[in-house]
This record gives C-alpha cells, sequence and structure tokens, in this order.
C-alpha cells in the first residue's frame, strides 16, 4: 500500500502562495532517503512538518550605522549585502530560515526564523523559488514524502547579528557570494550578485 504523506497540505501552500504572488517558479525535485531516515522524516510530518521558509535578507548602505571615528574612510563600503548563516556542521552557507510552526504560514515562519536565528528583523518581499521536494523511501519507492521550500527576498528592518548557537556556528553579511553556498543560494546569487 502506497503514501502520499503531506501531498495534500503541500498543494494547498503551493496554490496559495501562487494565487497571493503569481508568478513564481515551482522545482520539483525527488530525493531517496534511506528507510529509517524515511520514517523519521514521516514521523516530523505526523507532528505537522510541511517544509521550511527562507528569507534571502538584503541590507543596503542606507541602512548601517555610521563609521565610528577611529574607523578610517576607507573602511566605508557602499555595496549592498546578503544575510547568510552556517548551520552546526554544514559546510555552506544558507539562509536564514526554517520549519513552519503550527498555523504559521510560510511568510510568518521565514520572518520568525530569521530573527531567531540572527537576531535580525527583516520586511519580506515575494518569493524567488518554491521548492516541492518529494522524498522516497529506500524500501519501497511507493512510500513518498512531500515538503515545501519557500524562499523570499527580503529587506534588512533593523538588529545586529547575534546567533542562535545551538542551530548555528556563524552568520555574516556578504556584499560577494561566498565559496560554497547551497544550491537554492547559488540560484539567487546568480541574479543577485
Amino acid at each position: 500500500m502506497s503514501r502520499d504523506v503531506n501531498l495534500e497540505a503541500v498543494e494547498r501552500r503551493t496554490d496559495r502562495l501562487l494565487d497571493d504572488y503569481g508568478d513564481v517558479p515551482v522545482e520539483d525535485r525527488t530525493e531517496e532517503r534511506p528507510n529509517e531516515k524515511f520514517e523519521e522524516l514521516v514521523g516530523y510530518a505526523k507532528n505537522g512538518y510541511t517544509g521550511s521558509a527562507y528569507a534571502w535578507v538584503v541590507r543596503r548602505p542606507e541602512d548601517t550605522v555610521p563609521l565610528t571615528e577611529t574607523m578610517p574612510d576607507e573602511a566605508l563600503d557602499d555595496r549592498p549585502r546578503v544575510l547568510m548563516i552556517l548551520h552546526r556542521g554544514a559546510d555552506a552557507w544558507g539562509l536564514p530560515g526554517g520549519g513552519r510552526e503550527d498555523g504559521e504560514t510560510s511568510e510568518e515562519a521565514a520572518i520568525r526564523e530569521v530573527e531567531e536565528e540572527t537576531n535580525v528583523r527583516c520586511e519580506l518581499g515575494e518569493p524567488f523559488l518554491l521548492r516541492h521536494q518529494m522524498i522516497v523511501s529506500g524500501e519501497n519507492e511507493d512510500d513518498r514524502l512531500h515538503l515545501l521550500f519557500v524562499f523570499f527576498d527580503a529587506d534588512y528592518r533593523d538588529g545586529t547579528i547575534a546567533i542562535q548557537s545551538g542551530e548555528l556556528n556563524g552568520a555574516a553579511w556578504f556584499a560577494e557570494p561566498p565559496e560554497k553556498m547551497f544550491q537554492a543560494n547559488e540560484q539567487r546569487a546568480d541574479e543577485w550578485f
């Protein structure tokens, strides 16, 4: 007997985002996981997990505080910057964000997660990518878990980076792309930097 865990919820969320924002690219991906890991993810889904939301937060030069008197003028950098994070155990930079909690929209989750992880407050724009991820069991490809990952453009509002040390190794503002980024970030970076 096959299972399509979260399919209806992911379709409903995708339809709502497309209705609200119009033409947003939707990427479909399929990934196979060992049965033990697959069942662990299904357990998260049974507790309400349907995916995550992330924000490409841009801080413009006018949003930065003035240089202190002891800083030389050449330290002034007038390029916009993007906020990226380094998760514990990761070797590539990603965007701040995380899982939706009970009753949250993707927009609410992205805003909350950015602030929780980095102490930075942002204002969301439109999504630049919806990723429908289908995960199949290594033992039974008829068992499928569906997740939706939403990536938003966002503007910096206020706050100074202070990382959630239980989850992150670091966070930084980048004027140029870091050497290693997650794939969704690389796509956006190619358009932005």
